[in-house]
Parts: structure tokens; sequence; C-alpha cells
């Protein structure tokens, strides 16, 4: 079973080894943007949310990470990744696999199996909101710092263009 603590460890050890400017900001549980952005106003933090998705395309398991508010373009991954199907993870492979409660993906800090897609529209941000996979905890980092992160995981990394609509 997946330890959630050690993956919020793992990821705010990665953010502090490779110098991104973050903040770490505690609060009530956040589960759905809805939420999110109750949290948001009570805590004061701000940016671009991140929007952090675990598809299984066939078989195989990836992250895709882009910008909350931009439509996830499946016949564009199916073609780029050539499957047949493309879906969310239900709550159980996330849980399994990420051991994260739907709302609280997470875009690194998991196993090196699991390859990423980026859209390198996050890099352009000034400051970007994710969860650290606890539902009580959000991260605003300077999105041109994370490619620091990105650059050194032992994950492939891929950015890719064409996967919004």
């Amino acid at each position: 079973m997946i330890n959630s603590q050690e993956i919020y460890q793992k990821l705010i050890s990665l953010l502090d080894q490779h110098q991104v400017e973050y903040k770490l900001f505690e609060h009530r549980e956040a589960l759905n943007y809805e939420d999110l952005a109750a949290v948001q106003k009570e805590a004061a933090f701000f940016g671009t949310e991140m929007k952090c998705m675990v598809l299984k395309a066939d078989e195989k398991l990836l992250v895709y990470v882009t910008l909350q508010g931009k439509r996830v373009n499946f016949a564009a991954i199916k073609l780029k990744l050539e499957v047949k199907k493309v879906r969310l993870v239900n709550p159980d492979e996330l849980q399994t696999h990420f051991g994260a409660q739907p709302g609280c993906a997470y875009p690194f800090a998991f196993d090196a199996e699991y390859p990423i897609y980026l859209d390198p529209e996050i890099f352009k941000q000034e400051w970007l909101l994710f969860s650290p996979v606890l539902p009580t905890r959000t991260v605003q980092a300077r999105g041109a710092d994370l490619r620091k992160v990105f650059a050194v995981l032992e994950n492939e990394v891929h950015e890719v263009i064409d996967w919004n609509e």
C-alpha cells in the first residue's frame, strides 16, 4: 500500500532540493475545485490551479498535467499514444497506485514506472497551485521553477501541446 505521508515528504523534498520557490498552505479538506476555491479565499493563496490527471491508456497508467479549465482531448491522446482506449482511473486505481483520493492527484513524486505528459503552459504561469497528495495541503509554486523538478525525475517526461481542446 502506498503511504500518502511518504509521498508528501518526497514531493516537498524535491521542491526543496531543486530550489523551487514555493509556499505550503494547510487548510480544511478540499477534494474538488469548488472546495478549493473556498479554501483559497480563506487561506489567501493564489495562482493558476494545475490539473493533474491519472489516465489509463489501454492497460498502462500515465499522468497528464495541464491547467484547470482546459478540456482534455482524449481522441488526440489515443492517436498520439496509438492506443484504443483512454480514460481517467477510478478512485480505487488512484488509491492503489498513487495513494491519493480523487481531487488529490499530484504532478510528481510517484513511482518512476508512470510516464508524465506535460502541457508546457504550466511553466509560463507565475504561480501554480497543486495538491501534494494530502487534501488538507496546497502548494503554491513558481511555474518556471517546476521545470527543474521535472528535469531530474526518473519518470519519462514528455511535453505535449495537442492534448487539450
